[in-house]
């Protein structure tokens, strides 16, 4: 209760600091505030303030000022979303209490693949490229498909160019022994543009873990990304070809086992993405939106034998590339026609969605799956009065493993007059089964026993029903001033969740048998006295359904607080910004089964602060830039989970404590 009061006493703080600041400093400048502009999940192009989802953009002044090397790091202090970090799989991210499978990650619309143990590492999405980042909480399957239950988080890369040749280069120290060097050109002439980018990120790893002898949780990583784009403009259309490339290498050092072997594991894992594009307006008032694409991702390991008196290495005969090498390539094509809102009352979407999903390796059934979709989807906008439009969307899908499966949601806005707007929505979200979750064929041999994990191919489609009611109130003082109270709830309900059955005979396989709700809201303050200062404060409350209820005789949901603040300022004369990123974490409840005791016991995961600061100054009318800052000033590093009777259950993997950076750019 002391650290909430603690982050509460912050966020009062901040507010009145912004108010006072008022009359320390008054900044003249006339600068009139334009709409942010969304795509996500849209008829087409159209200020987030018209738009009928409640759309989260992330620019990229904040993917800098935070200096973000990947998205794991700028999601770190956002609202409804906690992130988790294995050493071996990587981050992951929960939105609204829903996690794993249930996210879609996109870039531009197309799905990033690979998932590992239901997960996509954020640490290996990079943002050189990236011109912001859009959210939306609760279910998009109507324009998505099946991933896309819980949220998407969809990546805008950066496309258009002014001048005849644009480039930038930039470099990134943090002192956790961490660097990362990026360049780009772009080259336009006539209707012709050609982007050329790449980057390079390095870091050392380190142990969080004092009792570790040599194994470091966060491991060593290597990475380098490189693309092209091409882009032509065709009339309204532009036509655009791009195809990246991603390659990591991350060298995990382990510790002595209980028969005191020691194993090392180089974890390899490469992405080629090609995307082609026909995007604009067509026939006046329509807007075409074709995207086809074809991903490719594969990862394999190299296992070490470690000598445990000289820690000397000796390559592994047995666990090769040829029998752990996972592969995944996805074939897309989809099509969207829209018709943006205008004077008349009606406007639509409709499309068709076309995709082919591979696996191979030694651990799949059969040594190579596939599953096939087609999917149709339409949705229809109506402005039943001139403050009042109600859109309906259904999305039909036909899949080669598991059948038909009609998709409805139903979206509405109320505007009550130019600073008032209710927002809601329900949807009946779906999950299709994964490629390893129905083909998955993985034996493992410890001495004389070998365990078996393994596929269904009868698993149903995960549903789930959604409702988010967001209220928005935003009133200008003047032209650069204004504040914004924005209070929203949710409600999900998961049936049919895809789980691992319990240990019977050494053997497992995926089963549909749990159920998952989760029930919270937020409530966000943003704050602009004058052009030079923004302040954003808000607190956030997720429940979490306890399957335990009627053994652990508590309540259904387990419910945790967020607490987030930031405040950016600017001395525009001097050319520095001044920005801070803030959010208390508390405490989470849970319940586990232990097997051995047939029993049910609680435990209390710790709360956490976790604070950035950090001062940017630009040079030669903002073609260079500087920034210093500290990432996790409270220098947090594992959060500790405590069982019911005090002693400690686990460390989760939060953060690896403090660190100083140094970030410089140059655009030319």
């Amino acid at each position: 209760m002391s650290k909430l009061f603690t982050s509460l006493s912050i966020v009062l703080l901040l507010s009145i600091l912004s108010i006072t600041s008022q009359t320390i400093q008054q900044d003249t400048t006339k600068v009139r505030l334009l709409d942010e502009v969304v795509i996500t999940a849209q008829y087409q192009p159209q200020s987030e303030k018209n738009a009928i989802y409640k759309v989260k953009s992330i620019k990229s002044d904040i993917i800098n000022k935070k200096a973000a090397s990947n998205l794991r790091e700028l999601l770190l202090q956002e609202a409804n979303i906690e992130l988790e970090q294995n050493s071996v799989f990587g981050s992951s991210i929960e939105l609204q209490g829903v996690s794993k499978e249930n996210i879609k990650i996109l870039i531009d619309g197309v799905p990033v693949i690979g998932r590992l143990n239901g997960i996509i590492d954020l640490n290996q999405i990079d943002l050189a490229t990236i011109e912001r980042v859009e959210i939306i909480e609760g279910p998009v399957s109507v324009f998505y498909g099946t991933d896309a239950m819980g949220g998407v988080v969809n990546l805008i890369t950066k496309k258009s160019q002014k001048d005849k040749v644009e480039g930038k280069l930039s470099a990134l120290y943090e002192s956790i022994d961490a660097t990362k060097l990026n360049g780009s050109v772009g080259f336009k002439f006539g209707k012709n543009t050609i982007k050329l980018n790449g980057s390079k990120y390095h870091f050392n790893g380190l142990s969080t873990n004092e009792n570790a002898v040599r194994n470091l949780n966060w491991e060593e990583r290597k990475q380098q990304f490189g693309g092209v784009q091409y882009i032509r403009a065709i009339n309204s259309l532009k036509l655009r070809y791009s195809t990246t490339y991603a390659n990591e290498k991350l060298f995990s050092v382990g510790d002595a086992d209980r028969r005191g072997k020691i194993y090392d594991k180089d974890y390899f894992t490469r992405r080629i993405n090609n995307n082609l594009s026909l995007q604009g307006k067509i026939l006046e008032n329509k807007f075409l939106n074709i995207s086809a694409s074809y991903l490719d991702y594969q990862r394999y390991h190299d296992t070490y034998n470690v000598d445990p008196t000289t820690f000397s290495k000796t390559k592994s005969t047995t666990d090769t590339k040829d029998n752990n090498i996972v592969k995944f390539n996805f074939t897309g094509l989809k099509a969207q026609l829209g018709k943006g809102k205008s004077s008349e009352k009606l406007s639509y979407a409709f499309g068709t969605d076309y995709n082919v999903e591979n696996t191979e390796g030694s651990r799949i059934l059969n040594k190579k799956q596939g599953i096939t979709t087609l999917a149709v989807f339409g949705s229809v906008n109506y402005q039943l009065t001139d403050n009042f439009e109600l859109q309906p969307a259904l999305r039909q899908t036909w899949n080669s493993t598991y059948g038909s499966l009609l998709s409805p949601a139903i979206n509405s806005k109320l505007k009550f007059n130019n600073e008032n707007t209710l927002r809601f929505s329900y949807a009946r979200g779906f999950r299709a089964p994964s490629l390893k979750e129905l083909f998955l064929d993985f034996h493992m041999s410890l001495g004389p026993i070998t365990y078996i994990i393994s596929g269904n191919e009868n698993l149903e489609v995960e549903k789930s029903h959604n409702f988010n009611l967001v209220y928005t109130f935003q009133r200008s003082v003047n032209e650069v001033s204004y504040f914004k109270v924005e209070p929203s709830f949710f409600y999900n309900n998961i049936s049919n969740l895809i789980a691992l059955s319990d240990l019977v005979n050494f053997k497992r396989n995926y089963i549909n048998i749990d159920q998952f709700k989760s029930v919270g809201g937020k409530l966000l303050f943003e704050y602009k006295p004058f052009s030079s200062l923004k302040l954003n404060s808000g607190i956030a409350v997720t429940g979490r359904y306890n399957k335990f209820t009627v053994t652990s005789n508590t309540d259904e949901f387990l419910y945790a607080t967020d607490v987030l603040s930031s405040v950016n300022y600017s001395f525009n004369n001097l050319g520095l910004d001044v920005d801070m990123f803030y959010k208390f974490t508390g405490e989470r409840e849970g319940f586990v089964f232990d097997s051995s005791a047939n029993n049910v016991f609680k435990t209390k995961r710790d709360s956490f602060h976790n604070l950035d600061m950090t001062l940017s100054k630009s040079f030669f009318k903002k073609s260079l830039q500087a920034s210093v800052g500290v990432k996790n000033l409270f220098d947090v590093k594992d959060i500790e989970t405590i069982n019911e009777i005090g002693t400690a259950h686990s460390r989760d993997m939060q953060l690896w404590g403090r660190s100083l950076f140094i970030r410089t750019s140059y655009s030319f």
